[in-house]
C-alpha cells in the first residue's frame, strides 16, 4: 500500500509518500529515503522502495524544499535545509502509531547518501543508515578532474558569484546538466528528460558552491549508527573512491558492497537492485533487530 503524505519543514510543506507492508498488526521498523541530486521521489526510488515494503518495511519517500511536489524555492540546493528535511520526516514518521520509533534507518543515495550521513550524526532516532553511489568529499569530487589553474578559476568564479549575490545582484541559473555533466548523467538526462519534466528544473550555478562546501567525512567520528556502503565500480559521476574513503574513515560496525561492472545509475533495475536491495535488507534486519 502507497498514500501520499504531507507534512511541513521550515514552514514549506513537504510531498511524501508513504509505503506500508500488508497485515499490518503492530508497529513496523521504517526507513527514510533520500534521493539524490536535484531527484524527486517518483524517479528511481520505487524499485528500492518496494523492495523494502515487501520485507516488512514502511518506507518513506519524500521531496526536498524546492524539488518535485514540494514547497520552496524552486532549484534551491541547500545541504543544511535538505538535512532539516530528512530530520522533519522523522519528526512527521514518529507521530504515527504504525511506526516503531525504535526502529528508524536512512537510506541515501548519491548527494542523498551525504545528507543522510550527517542527518544520521545530528539525529539520534537514526539507528542505522546505508547509503550508495555517495561522496565525503565534494570538494574533491568538483575538483578532482580539475588542474591547479582550472581549480583556481572555479574557485575564483564562484567567490565573485557569491559577493554579487550577496550585494543583492542576480544569480546565474542553470540546467542540471550544466552542473552535474559527466557522461553518465549526461545519458541519464537524456533518458528521463521527457517522463520526469522536474528534472528541467534550472538551478543556481552556485550549488556548485553547496558541493564543494559538503563534507560529510568530516562528520564520521561522530557517527555511531551502523553504516552500509555501496559502490558502483564504474560510477562516473562519485568516484568509487570516495565511498572506499568514507569506509575507511568510518567506526565499526561497517559494510561495503562493491558492484563490479555498475555505472553511477545501473544500481537502480534489474540485476544490480536485487543484489543491493538484498544487502541493505539484511543490513537494516541485523541492526534494527527485525
Amino acid at each position: 500500500m502507497k498514500t501520499t503524505i504531507n507534512y511541513l519543514s521550515g514552514g514549506s510543506n513537504i510531498a511524501a509518500d508513504l509505503y506500508l507492508p500488508s497485515d499490518l498488526t503492530k508497529p513496523v521498523p521504517l526507513i527514510v529515503m533520500c534521493h539524490g541530486f536535484c531527484g524527486v521521489k517518483e524517479l528511481l526510488l520505487p524499485g528500492f522502495a518496494e523492495q523494502f515494503q515487501q520485507a516488512g518495511f514502511a518506507v518513506i519517500t519524500f521531496d526536498y524544499r524546492g524539488f518535485g511536489a514540494s514547497e520552496g524555492e524552486a532549484g534551491r540546493l541547500q545541504p543544511a535545509l535538505q538535512i532539516e528535511d530528512i530530520k522533519a520526516t522523522i519528526d512527521f514518521a514518529v507521530q504515527m502509531s504504525i511506526i516503531d520509533v525504535d526502529k528508524i534507518a536512512l537510506w541515501g543515495t548519491s548527494f542523498g547518501g551525504a545528507n543522510a550521513i550527517v542527518a544520521a550524526v545530528e539525529d539520534a532516532r537514526v539507528k542505522c543508515l546505508a547509503v550508495q553511489v555517495t561522496f565525503g568529499n565534494g570538494e574533491r569530487v568538483i575538483t578532482g578532474d580539475l588542474n591547479e589553474a582550472e581549480t583556481t578559476k572555479l574557485l575564483g568564479s564562484l567567490e565573485k558569484m557569491q559577493a554579487r549575490k550577496a550585494q543583492g545582484g542576480k544569480e546565474m541559473w542553470v540546467p542540471i546538466a550544466k552542473v552535474l555533466s559527466d557522461e553518465q548523467s549526461k545519458a541519464f538526462y537524456s533518458r528521463y528528460a521527457e517522463e520526469f519534466p522536474a528534472l528541467k528544473t534550472k538551478i543556481p550555478f552556485l550549488t556548485t558552491a553547496e558541493t564543494l562546501a559538503h563534507k560529510p567525512e568530516n562528520y564520521l567520528s561522530d557517527l555511531n549508527a551502523p553504516l552500509h556502503i555501496t559502490v558502483a565500480e564504474q560510477d562516473g559521476v562519485n568516484p568509487p573512491a570516495e565511498s572506499y574513503s568514507l569506509f575507511d574513515k568510518a567506526k565499526e560496525p561497517k559494510q561495503l558492497l562493491s558492484i563490479a561492472g555498475a555505472t553511477h545509475y545501473d544500481i537502480y533495475e534489474g540485476e544490480y537492485l536485487a543484489q543491493v536491495s538484498a544487502a541493505q535488507i539484511a543490513w537494516f534486519k541485523q541492526y534494527l533487530q527485525v
